[in-house]
């Protein structure tokens, strides 16, 4: 695991970026943090390991995904946005992920007073988890189907500096230029990655509604946009020049 560090301008509390995790062994994760003491914790989706949906397992059934959150807690206010991989959870799983300590943002967004500066944070769910949660599993199959944006507005309205927690990097189209930082994953860094000798640059060979060679799989995005390469893997493949990371952002 890759600890990154990246400076942005007026950022205006030390922040960890965490993704992807999918139940991964959080001791290592904690630690990370413990040792670099963020003022703020953003867990932007893709924290349980599952995909399809199974009735007999849940959130508090996965003792990773709990410590995890808990941890995170303890250790700094954590927010927390949902990804596709959590397109199937209930009202009983989220009411256990709130119970963690942690604040779930489901299409919406909080005002903080964090280390003496105003933050505001929000999170955009997965167009899948918005899909399941209104249609039922055959909508679950659509290809990238569109999140809940409605919100957005509203958020960008208020004073202060907006975070926003969006799990699918592809959706920085949507997102109002107001909003100073958005925090992203699902790409998995694209799984391999190469070094593009035109661009001077690491790329990523797939990622998930983005397709071959796309272009938004890791590292600051015309410096407001964040995309991790995460933390978990779900399929066979083998990461490729591309170790998994935990990223710390500071101001500059």
């Amino acid at each position: 695991m890759t600890e990154t560090r990246y400076r942005i301008k007026n950022f205006p509390v030390p922040a960890a970026l965490l993704t992807d995790t999918h139940g991964t062994d959080p001791e290592p994760l904690l630690e990370s943090l413990r040792r670099h003491a963020p003022a703020l914790i953003a867990l932007a989706g893709d924290f349980v390991p599952g995909l399809k949906p199974r009735p007999d397992v849940r959130v508090e059934q996965s003792r990773n995904v709990t410590a995890l959150l808990a941890g995170c807690a303890g250790l700094a206010p954590t927010f927390v946005s949902l990804g596709n991989h959590e397109a199937y959870l209930s009202r009983e799983d989220l009411d256990t992920v709130r119970a963690a300590g942690v604040t779930l943002l489901e299409n919406g967004y909080v005002a903080r007073d964090i280390g003496g500066a105003q933050v505001v944070v929000g999170g955009l769910s997965s167009g899948y988890y918005t899909a399941y949660q209104r249609y039922g599993a055959t909508e679950r199959t659509v290809k990238s189907p569109d999140p809940d944006t409605g919100w957005l507005e509203g958020f960008a309205a208020q004073e202060g500096y907006h975070i926003l927690l969006t799990h699918h990097p592809e959706y920085i189209r949507l997102v109002p230029p107001s909003v100073e930082l958005a925090l992203s994953g699902h790409a998995h860094g694209g799984q391999w990655r190469f070094y593009d000798l035109r661009t001077k640059a690491w790329r990523g060979v797939y990622a998930p509604d983005q397709g071959l060679f796309p272009k938004l799989t890791g590292g600051v995005v015309d410096g407001r946009q964040i995309i991790s390469r995460g933390l978990g893997n779900t399929t066979h493949l083998p990461r490729i020049h591309n170790d998994t990371e935990i990223i710390y952002i500071e101001s500059c």
